[in-house]
């Protein structure tokens, strides 16, 4: 019926002259007439808002939106993410937070820096947002950016690089209720206090905190979360093995800080110790080698001329090996690691031991200076050094394949002087006592590199049994 109406008003108004002023007068009143027939018309009804419930899932294109569309422009309607989701000013925005490890990337002991590859789990309640599910498809959960609600300004105090480099922006889960969940994974870099002074059998203790960088605590405050299934809040269900740490405990706990206005700030600490496997096959065990040829050259017969060369290539072997193993310990002068102590023992016995094969070489070529052996000489070997070793404290009657007394009738038929006879005698007491002090040095060293090996390289580290209870974090020393 209306479109009737407007088709015959159309065509009267097109015949109209345009130039007369009846014709404009007769248009005005003609068009008054026809706006009070519409505004009083009870013919003309809107069509009825479709039913949800009615409609299929697969029609919904014909409308233009589906429901998560609706629903999202119904959150972003007047939201403001500048600004805390309260509508109350004075109330505090609680924020939980949790830690899930995934790896240990690097652990820099000369920058003092721990690289870690985790997941910052945070959640909170957003008072502005609420829907009803019956409206929206029962629609309970939804999945929108980061960049389109407000998220707290939560960031590493400890972070050893840019503060730029933040959390990943990843989409977060909410609820028809307001409740929002945000787990960006981001790879951290924190600072960490390295005591390498038991390397390569050290403990180390790494913390990761957590807060707001400009609200304090009135505006929003940080609480650990608490898992539904009891589990830690720093988790460690999806770590990966790391080949050079393994983790011995975790532990959270929250502090505050400030004097005019209070920061709470989450404390995520790592007990980590290191694996030894990889520094004993290839630093402690060929340090143990290079150590048994060191006491070898005491076995050496001096007649073969080689003591000294030998006791001169094992050192020169520490030395050159030093220099290999420099690169895999920590560079720091404020402690010497255990490692480094137990090399430079090992390389002073090396050094102690081609010093004492010189003592016995110039003991074996005494009698060349035609002198005798000195009578507190003779009385340290063979009265004490000779029952100590386990050799005879007597001296030798024989010389060469023949009796003393033989070769004393053979020189005399010979014609041999007294003199010679002397100094065969000298030769044989001079031989005697470099032999004894040989098998006292060969004694001494392997008793001193025994003994410094234990102590060094087993009793030390059992002095390292310091746990997370013991462990006292004080942020001013990091």
């Amino acid at each position: 019926m209306v479109g009737g109406v407007v088709g015959f008003v159309s065509s009267i108004l097109h015949f109209m002259d345009p130039f007369n002023k009846a014709s404009h007068i007769l248009k005005m009143l003609i068009l008054l007439g026809f706006l009070y027939c519409i505004v009083n018309s009870d013919t003309i009804e809107l069509p009825p808002a479709p039913d949800r419930s009615l409609i299929d899932d697969r029609e919904l294109t014909k409308f233009g939106v589906n429901d998560e569309q609706r629903l999202f422009r119904h959150i972003l309607r007047d939201y403001d993410l500048s600004v805390r989701p309260v509508f109350n000013a004075s109330k505090t925005v609680i924020v939980y937070m949790g830690l899930t490890l995934t790896h240990i990337f690097n652990i820099d002991e000369r920058n003092q820096v721990l690289a870690l590859n985790v997941w910052v789990e945070q959640s909170w309640q957003d008072e502005r947002i609420r829907w009803n599910p019956q409206e929206f498809g029962n629609i309970t959960k939804l999945t929108v950016g980061v960049n389109y609600l407000w998220t707290p300004d939560i960031v590493l105090y400890n972070n050893a690089r840019d503060f730029s480099r933040g959390f990943v922006d990843t989409n977060v889960h909410i609820t028809f209720e307001g409740d929002i969940q945000w787990a960006p994974p981001a790879k951290v870099h924190s600072m960490c206090r390295l005591n390498v002074a038991l390397f390569p059998f050290d403990d180390q203790f790494c913390v990761l905190e957590f807060g707001s960088w400009i609200y304090d605590q009135k505006q929003l405050d940080i609480e650990v979360v608490e898992r539904y299934d009891g589990k830690a809040p720093f988790t460690i269900d999806s770590f990966t093995e790391n080949g050079e740490w393994q983790i011995v405990a975790n532990r959270t706990r929250k502090i505050v800080r400030g004097r005019n206005s209070v920061y709470p700030t989450i404390l995520f600490e790592l007990h980590l110790r290191r694996r030894v496997l990889y520094f004993i096959y290839n630093i402690i065990a060929p340090c143990v080698m290079l150590s048994i040829l060191t006491m070898m050259q005491f076995m050496l017969p001096s007649e073969s001329g080689e003591k000294v060369t030998l006791g001169l290539t094992v050192l020169l072997a520490y030395s050159v090996f030093s220099f290999n193993i420099a690169e895999s310990m920590p560079e720091t002068s404020e402690v010497i690691p255990l490692i480094a102590i137990y090399l430079m023992t090992i390389m002073g016995i090396s050094g102690l031991s081609v010093c004492l094969s010189v003592i016995v070489l110039n003991m074996r070529h005494g009698a060349e200076y035609k002198c005798k052996v000195p009578s507190w000489l003779n009385f340290i070997a063979f009265r004490i050094l000779a029952r100590l070793v386990g050799t005879s404290g007597k001296r030798r009657k024989f010389l060469g394949n023949g009796t003393f007394i033989h070769q004393m009738l053979t020189q005399n038929l010979l014609g041999e002087g007294e003199e010679t006879r002397r100094l065969q005698e000298s030769i044989e007491h001079w031989n005697q006592v470099s032999n004894i002090f040989d098998r006292f040095f060969f004694c001494f060293v392997f008793l001193l590199t025994a003994s410094s090996s234990i102590i060094l390289l087993i009793f030390c580290p059992r002095f390292n049994n310091k746990t997370l209870e013991d462990f006292f974090y004080n942020s001013n020393e990091n």
